[in-house]
């Protein structure tokens, strides 16, 4: 609905310990939809604003790639692993509210699919390419992303 403000929130997943017994910080999260004509898939993506791509998916997300063709190939460098060469192909994106059915539709973003099987993730990364398109707040327990109508304002 137009003028209506709307609030997405989400808390932090709880990270847990290390070996010396000390607090690993609580990692940020947004809810993610992705769609190609092969399918979509929704579920959680961890904030990465080191990764200055859109997503890098799981095998769920990677599955509604099968039979697409990528529109380039690109190296991501990883500085534990060195180069990474991935398929990117483009999809449509959304943040989603959880236990309903609001959304807000970001358009089309690059998804990074790593050519060697190594090096898929079990966990969704989302980059700048789609922090960069929204508002959000992060106070180490909540992520919070603000939405007005259809455009994303600022606060």
């Amino acid at each position: 609905m137009s003028g209506e403000l709307k609030s997405f929130k989400y808390k932090y997943y709880e990270d847990g310990y290390d070996e010396n017994g000390e607090k690993i910080p609580d990692i940020p999260i947004l809810y993610i939809k992705v769609e190609t004509d092969r399918g979509r898939a929704t579920g959680p993506a961890i904030i990465d604003t080191g990764f200055d791509g859109g997503i890098y998916p799981n095998i769920p997300i990677i599955r509604i790639f099968r039979g697409l063709k990528p529109v380039k190939i690109k190296r991501l460098e990883n500085p534990l692993y060195g180069p990474i060469s991935c398929e990117v192909y483009r999809a449509k994106t959304s943040i989603i509210k959880i236990k309903s059915k609001e959304l807000v539709d970001i358009g089309y973003v690059n998804v990074y699919i790593p050519t060697e099987p190594d090096f898929i993730s079990d966990e969704v990364l989302v980059g700048r390419e789609v922090l960069n398109k929204i508002k959000i707040c992060l106070d180490g327990s909540w992520v919070e992303v603000v939405e007005i109508g259809s455009s994303l304002i600022d606060r």
